[in-house]
């Protein structure tokens, strides 16, 4: 079978990473900060010669700011998926992000918090989408995504249980790259 590799970016720093805020909707302006857009020049040129055939994001500003400024290496499309969207902390939209995680008690993984994407729906989103790179003919791409849901991807994709995956640090603009097979 065919191999190829994703490239998982989490986006660049964000005004709200600055105010410690949760994002949770895609329409709110939460954009890049200037360290942030430095990030993502920086990951561009990380990437530059792996030769990347396409981009896929997720639909929050800080996502596609850190796409279009990684393209500027590739000049490729740049796919827009909502499956691979921010948690969705919805009730905790704009609040102190140590109000959503004391939420999550007893834990992320089992807890329900009302008005909020349960991390069982999350992960059959993310499943789909990897089910969807699997079948592309790409065999270079960049994931822009966000902390957690490229936590719970690598997870998926490497057989991790859920705890091992959560607990692995997702920094700004630092790619992880993994070979999966194609479909």
């Amino acid at each position: 079978m065919p191999v190829k590799t994703l490239h998982f970016v989490r986006h660049g720093e964000a005004d709200y990473n600055l105010l410690n805020w949760v994002n949770a909707h895609a329409h709110v302006p939460n954009n890049l900060t200037a360290t942030g857009r430095e990030q993502a020049a920086c990951c561009g040129q990380a990437l530059a010669e792996i030769g990347i055939e396409i981009i896929y994001c997720s639909a929050f500003p800080r996502a596609l700011q850190t796409a279009d400024i990684i393209n500027q290496q590739f000049s490729v499309p740049i796919l827009v998926d909502t499956r691979i969207n921010e948690t969705g902390a919805f009730t905790f939209e704009g609040k102190l992000a140590h109000l959503w995680h004391a939420a999550n008690v007893p834990d992320r993984l089992t807890a329900t918090v009302p008005g909020c994407e349960p991390l069982s729906e999350m992960k059959l989103r993310l499943r789909a989408f990897l089910d969807t790179l699997r079948g592309t003919s790409a065999r270079h791409i960049a994931v822009v995504s966000h902390a957690e849901p490229i936590q719970l991807m690598l997870g998926i994709l490497s057989g991790m249980p859920d705890t091992a995956a959560k607990q692995r640090p997702i920094s700004h603009c630092f790619p992880i790259s993994i070979e999966v097979t194609s479909s």
